[in-house]
């Protein structure tokens, strides 16, 4: 029998999400080879990540400013900011979820807290990353701006912290999302899901964000 399929996220939402998935996967590869060539043998000269990695900062910026405007146009907005009141209430089932302490899943919607908090904070980080990088860039053009979040040094270290919070929540991320379930996954190349597969794989809890 073949299962009905339902779409789960437009072919936009998909662009983007790649778009910025290879672009933010690039900068931190470059971005590790630039700050320690000797540990991280990736490219034979320098010109050529330093290169793709402001390259890559540009694609973010328009990746980023596309993925917001499409969240306002196509009220996605809040499917995917955390939204403090009602996710904080469902962190602690969410929580027990993931952690093996309980078989059910209350329905939160289109994504559960962990991940609105993450998609949230990765808006936050990639815009701090878009400053720092360009203040690093061009430190004279930024002299002003640099020198309010404490110099060149300060925002190296504000670079740096954020490029490895990056990667441990992609981590996390891809973690969230088998755990959903191998369809959660491939609807991010499909598109599609199969019809009513939350319902038949989690138990359905309306008391949460009642």
């Amino acid at each position: 029998m073949v299962k009905q399929m339902e779409e789960r996220h437009s072919i936009w939402l998909r662009i983007f999400h790649w778009t910025n998935m290879i672009a933010i996967t690039l900068l931190v590869l470059t971005g590790f080879y630039i700050h320690a060539p000797e540990s991280f043998r990736l490219f034979s000269n320098m010109d050529t990540p330093r290169m793709l990695h402001f390259a890559m900062a540009y694609v973010l910026v328009f990746g980023v400013i596309g993925r917001v405007y499409y969240a306002i146009v196509a009220k996605d907005a809040k499917n995917v900011l955390f939204n403090p009141i009602p996710d904080i209430k469902n962190l602690p089932s969410m929580m027990k979820y993931y952690l093996f302490l309980s078989d059910s899943h209350p329905d939160y919607g289109k994504y559960n807290p962990g991940q609105k908090m993450m998609y949230t904070g990765w808006l936050v980080m990639a815009i701090c990353m878009i400053i720092t990088g360009f203040i690093l860039y061009n430190p004279n053009l930024f002299m002003g701006l640099g020198g309010s979040l404490g110099g060149l040094i300060a925002v190296r270290v504000i670079h740096y912290i954020i490029n490895w919070l990056f990667v441990l929540s992609v981590l996390a991320h891809v973690y969230l999302d088998v755990s959903e379930g191998i369809p959660v996954l491939l609807s991010m190349f499909t598109g599609k899901i199969p019809k009513g597969f939350h319902d038949s794989a989690h138990t359905h809890d309306k008391s949460i964000g009642a």
